[in-house]
């Protein structure tokens, strides 16, 4: 069973920027998911907020349950308060489950995790607009 982990976001973003050697601009929220003896397994990062639009970052094998999309999406909702939300995926990684949930299929961003235009550079983009948002939220 995982445990969120809240008030860390500085650990919480470190230990995710290490496994994605990525690294936004800046992030507005971390928060980790823990194993029984508290080692972060995931993490939940939102960066990017403009008012309207926050973009979601989330790290778990195994750990992305009903539970934590529900999470995610009433902090979009009632903290962020947001008109949508933005995920980035890698080309096919995903796709298929967030748009079950609803999301809309943006586009393809090139390059996004990489310098050539093959497959595994390429990015996903989808958004959840504020009704997919409020009923994930419930």
């Amino acid at each position: 069973m995982t445990h969120l982990v809240l008030g860390q976001d500085t650990a919480v973003a470190d230990w995710l920027f290490s496994i994605s050697n990525c690294r936004p601009l800046q992030y507005n929220m971390a928060l980790g998911l823990a194993d029984d003896a508290g080692t972060l397994v995931g993490g939940i990062m939102f960066s990017g907020y403009n008012g309207s639009d926050v973009e979601v970052h989330f790290y778990g094998p195994g750990t992305l349950t009903r539970r934590i999309v529900r999470l995610i999406f009433m902090l979009a909702a009632k903290h962020f308060n947001v008109n949508r939300v933005t995920i980035r995926t890698r080309k096919d990684h995903m796709a298929r489950g967030v748009q079950k949930l609803g999301a809309i299929y943006e586009g393809t961003c090139r390059r996004l995790y990489g310098p050539s235009d093959d497959d595994v550079h390429a990015g996903r983009q989808y958004a959840f607009l504020r009704e997919t948002i409020d009923r994930l939220a419930r």
